[in-house]
């Protein structure tokens, strides 16, 4: 997965308003790729301690490493979605019903923009949606989360896509469920700054004055 590779120091700089689907969709595609880039690979690093640099020359490595990136993708677009939902809930009023599906919506356009992985099944795409869909719909039975609770329950499994075996990482859930709250709450205030709720409401829902 390289996608972390092309976004540079741009992805903390001013960012352009989200008022828009597409832009939304930006931001939640970049935001996705680094939070689960970052927490995988820094994990490995910790890991694997002085002989990282060895271990990441590994070719068998580099390969399981790539597809725990992408596994850890669609549970990362699911905590970043489920933020978003608890930002746009209140603002969306009367149309707040409609918003889970819109965000799904949003967010297979996201998974749409990339080619299934190799070596994940041709359905990656199709149950990286379903995946973030069951969690929108779950967001529903209450009030929105507070954005440090969301990585539960999803990073388990970017937990359970690390590319170490089992039973050396059986203590370090903590760690993967901690990496992924601190860039999700940074995320969360970026995303504050950054949107247009009522702008990226027409958009996403049509207007409330139709």
């Amino acid at each position: 997965m390289g996608l972390l590779d092309r976004l540079g120091s741009s992805i903390f700089g001013r960012a352009a308003p989200i008022d828009r689907a597409d832009r939304l969709a930006d931001f939640i595609d970049s935001r996705a790729a680094f939070m689960c880039q970052k927490c995988v690979v820094e994990f490995c690093r910790v890991r694997a301690g002085v002989y990282w640099q060895k271990l990441f020359t590994e070719e068998e490595f580099i390969e399981q490493l790539g597809k725990a990136n992408w596994k850890a993708f669609p549970p990362a677009v699911g905590m970043l979605a489920e933020m978003v939902e608890g930002v746009l809930r209140e603002p969306a009023g009367l149309r707040q019903r409609a918003l889970p599906q819109a965000l799904g919506a949003t967010c297979r356009a996201v998974f749409s923009r990339h080619p299934v992985p190799d070596g994940l099944p041709a359905s990656f795409r199709d149950e990286a949606a379903a995946l973030v869909d069951e969690r929108l719909q779950a967001t529903q039975f209450a009030a929105p989360r507070p954005v440090r609770a969301i990585p539960d329950p999803l990073a388990r499994l970017v937990f359970q896509a690390l590319p170490i075996h089992e039973s050396i990482v059986t203590n370090d859930y903590d760690y993967i469920f901690n990496n992924l709250r601190m860039n999700l709450l940074r995320f969360h205030s970026d995303f504050l700054d950054a949107v247009d709720a009522p702008a990226l409401l027409d958009d996403l829902l049509g207007s409330s004055r139709d």
